[in-house]
């Protein structure tokens, strides 16, 4: 009976949705912006296609984010862009921040990939906006 109840609450973990939450380590990311180190949580995903929710810092700043995910090549070497808009506080500043990125993913196990490509931005704080665009590359964990 003991192992029945043990079976009884292991399905549930094992039977949920994969890769739907992701972690982001590196330099800036193309979900969650000005982040060394972010969380995404995918709402709908299909083959080609995710739409998520996410959070990240940078230590002194944090973003939210919500957007959407497009590949246009999906294998072991993924090409996809992103559009997102994003919350941002920094050291005393708020705004929001939309942006696209274009990218790389190369996946180097089932649940573990490296993202290399570019970003652009816009941030507004209601008085001004600012555009830029920067690199990033970082690693992305799948659970």
């Amino acid at each position: 009976m003991k192992h029945f109840w043990m079976i009884l609450f292991a399905i549930p973990l094992f039977a949920q949705d994969v890769n739907k939450n992701n972690i982001s380590l590196g330099m800036f990311d193309d979900k969650t912006g000005f982040s060394f180190i972010g969380y995404t949580y995918n709402i709908k995903q299909d083959e080609m296609d995710e739409f998520f929710i996410g959070v990240g810092t940078m230590i002194v700043g944090f973003t939210a984010s919500a957007g959407w995910k497009r590949y246009y090549k999906k294998s072991k070497l993924s090409i996809y862009s992103v559009l997102s808009g994003q919350g941002v506080i920094h050291m005393g500043f708020s705004g929001f921040m939309p942006n696209a990125s274009l990218g790389l993913e190369y996946n180097l196990s089932r649940r573990t990939q490296v993202k290399i490509g570019g970003i652009g931005l816009m941030l507004l704080d209601g008085a001004s906006s600012e555009f830029g665009a920067f690199p990033y590359v970082g690693l992305n964990f799948l659970f």
